[in-house]
């Protein structure tokens, strides 16, 4: 019985809605399925392995009751050696899946990157929440339930053949009680996958809720104890797990009743040949044309019979994994869709000369909005501050990831310019410093060449010079190689500011765009930030997003901008 005929409905389009999702899943296992192949094949031989150790066993007890001491022998020494090759052959085709599900894991997260990061001109809309879900365990669902059901394709119907023929081998009839016996398993494997879809969209869409409040929990938390909302956020933490517990209680009960039944059909099979064997050599019963049953024929029977029933026990317990991996895989089409398969990038303008900026009839409209959030034809002259004021929700922050090249246009163009150069956004070709400065959990050092790996010490000191943070590292307990803890603990904001700074001078990049970065600064704090800012862009273009008067009197021109038009242009004398 297929997957397709145990989840079919009455629903219109359900069956070829079905079969996308099988192909789409299908084809998440291409990265592993060689080592899936060749775990199958391993598995087999240990099925076989395993069927020889079986008889080898049943041979040593025969020899035994015949006092045959050669025999005897033999028969431990063969047990010994296919015991070992079994198991090496069950280690290696695990080891094997491992490394499918590794490949296929990987692959996985390699298209989320693409999709999540931005890449020609495109910007993923995906929540944190759910793009750290879908990393860490969608991905791991998908490949976990290919690491089990693909090498099991391949070798279940040759295991169970090989039982199935050394049963009919030694004695026949017990060889049609394990083939009436399979008669009675698709009518569990139907029960298996029973409302395991409903099961599992409710567990997913609980763990994914839940994943989101954890993290917005933890990234609020300074405000939540500011409004003493602490209390109340827990109290939601704790409804979202209850939420999840049900729902997983809910898959495993439906697991549970599926196994039990699948264990009764398996214990029924074998107690009727055990009950068969054991009466047939007591000469109670005796099947006509059927050999003589012995001790080594009715052990080899017994012994690998529950061989023949495993390949359906896991494939059963497969089926609830099978609609996991397959909501996964949806939700990691959603976020993967429409992202180019392979991006070119545009070469970076020449480092030697300001880039100026162009916008020409540009319109932004998020999706589902039913008006533009950008409106705007401007242009930024080649080594000009320019600032950009206006209520929050005006569109500041919009216009400079559309300058950046994180988004695209709904409709007309940005163009960066030099004297030899005039392209569209190059992702990397600008330095963004923004109000959140995001510092990793690494050494002073480390955190200011995070964009230029191969920089030279010399190199990290002109960005230190530059950002004005010479007499910072000099006060830090080891200078450069100072470990910042995670967040940026060991420095102030201000500091971590300028360590910001820092990081885009070392980029050499020609045009800088600044998203509030004096942002809950103190006066004093501010005045070092803008200092430093002077300093790293002697030469180059600046576009500002910011609130502050100090900030905007910096700059050549200040520009207001409000329900995404820019107007009221004026010069500034300040600077």
């Amino acid at each position: 019985m297929t997957a397709n005929e145990m989840y079919e409905t009455s629903e219109p389009g359900a069956a070829g809605k079905r079969r996308d999702d099988d192909a789409r899943l299908t084809a998440c296992a291409a990265p592993g399925r060689h080592w899936f192949g060749l775990s199958g094949t391993f598995h087999t031989l240990e099925a076989l392995f395993t069927i020889t150790r079986w008889g080898a066993l049943a041979w040593t007890a025969q020899a035994v009751m015949d006092r045959a001491t050669a025999h005897e022998t033999w028969g431990l020494v063969a047990f010994a050696v296919t015991s070992v090759l079994a198991v090496c052959a069950g280690w290696t085709a695990g080891t094997l899946a491992d490394r499918g599900a590794r490949a296929v894991a990987t692959g996985l997260r390699q298209q989320l990157t693409g999709a999540l990061l931005p890449t020609a001109g495109r910007i993923s809309e995906t929540g944190p929440a759910e793009a750290a879900w879908a990393m860490v365990d969608l991905a791991d669902d998908v490949a976990d339930f290919h690491a089990q059901a693909v090498p099991l394709r391949r070798s279940a119907p040759l295991s169970m053949v090989a039982v199935l023929a050394v049963t009919a081998a030694v004695h026949w009839p017990a060889a049609i009680v394990l083939v009436l016996t399979t008669a009675l398993l698709p009518l569990n494997m139907r029960l298996a996958g029973l409302f395991a879809q409903h099961g599992a969209d409710r567990q997913l869409a609980a763990t994914r809720h839940l994943n989101a409040v954890v993290l917005d929990s933890f990234r609020g938390i300074r405000t939540l104890r500011e409004l003493g909302a602490a209390g109340r956020r827990g109290r939601t933490l704790t409804t979202a797990t209850e939420r999840l517990n049900k729902a997983t209680m809910s898959v495993l009960r439906r697991a549970f009743l599926s196994g039990m039944i699948m264990d009764v059909v398996i214990t029924f099979s074998i107690a009727v040949n055990a009950t068969y064997i054991g009466l047939s050599l007591l000469g109670y019963v005796h099947v006509p044309h059927a050999p003589r049953l012995t001790l080594f024929t009715g052990l080899v029977v017994l012994l690998v019979c529950p061989m023949y029933f495993a390949p359906m026990r896991a494939r059963a317990s497969a089926f609830h994994q099978r609609e996991r991996a397959m909501i996964a895989a949806g939700a990691i089409r959603d976020i993967v869709k429409d992202t180019p398969a392979a991006v070119t990038r545009a070469a970076v303008p020449e480092l030697t000369e300001p880039v100026g900026v162009s916008l020409t009839a540009v319109r932004f409209r998020y999706s589902g909005a039913d008006h533009d959030t950008i409106n705007v034809d401007a242009d930024f002259a080649p080594g000009t501050w320019t600032a950009i004021t206006g209520a929050s929700g005006s569109g500041k922050s919009t216009l400079l990831s559309l300058i950046a090249g994180l988004r695209r246009p709904s409709a007309g163009a940005v163009r960066w310019r030099t004297l030899s150069v005039r392209q569209a956004p190059v992702l990397g070709g600008s330095a963004w410093v923004g109000q959140q400065t995001v510092l990793l959990d690494a050494t002073v050092r480390d955190n200011i060449r995070l964009g230029r790996p191969e920089a030279t010490e010399q190199q990290i000191r002109r960005a230190v010079d530059a950002a004005g943070l010479s007499a910072v590292i000099e006060g830090l307990p080891e200078g450069l190689n100072t470990r910042l803890g995670e967040g940026g603990w060991g420095v102030s904001t201000g500091e971590a500011r300028r360590i910001a700074i820092a990081r885009a001078f070392l980029r050499g990049a020609r045009l800088w765009l600044l998203d509030e970065p004096t942002a809950h600064l103190d006066a004093d704090s501010e005045r070092e930030v803008v200092e430093a800012l002077r300093r790293a862009t002697e030469g180059c273009t600046v576009v500002i997003v910011t609130h502050s008067f100090p900030l905007a009197a910096a700059a050549h021109t200040v520009l207001a901008i409000d329900d995404g038009l820019l107007h009221d242009a004026r010069p500034v004398n300040a600077r």
